[in-house]
């Protein structure tokens, strides 16, 4: 191979190492933890799901694209509260709850609110969660 091939080889390595992944912020979701295959052997699923919440696949999207704008996988939370357990709590996805609601625009709103008795706090937080409005495009318009 010539000089010349060996440097535009490196080169284009070089670019692959700098393009997609790399510039966009790319994180690696963590594997989902499984239970045991014995406690796995005593699930009886549901004959039916009549009764259960329904997700359409756009407000599955909007809450997945909020959400992972909202709390990031893997991201602590920062706070100014004295105790450090409260921004422990803030940084667990399953301290909130959420509500999705769908205009008739066509529009998604997303709301998370903490809850801290969650995680075993009586503390209360003024500014703590956040109400997105997410798009049919899969944008975010707006976050109050």
């Amino acid at each position: 191979m010539t000089l010349r091939g060996l440097r535009a080889l490196g080169l284009g390595l070089l670019g692959l190492g700098l393009s997609g992944c790399g510039l966009l912020g790319y994180h690696k979701l963590p594997v989902a933890p499984r239970a045991p295959e014995e406690e796995a052997a005593r699930v009886h699923f549901p004959e039916s799901f009549d009764n259960a919440t329904h997700l359409s696949g756009p407000m599955l999207e909007a809450l997945s694209l909020a959400l992972n704008d909202f709390l990031p996988p893997g991201r602590k939370v920062q706070t100014n509260a004295r105790d450090p357990r409260i921004a422990e709590c803030l940084s667990l996805r399953d301290t909130y709850e959420t509500r999705v609601l769908r205009s008739e625009e066509g529009l998604f709103f997303i709301s998370f609110i903490p809850d801290l008795s969650r995680c075993g706090l009586d503390a209360e937080i003024l500014d703590g969660g956040a109400v997105y409005c997410v798009d049919a495009q899969g944008r975010i318009v707006t976050v109050r």
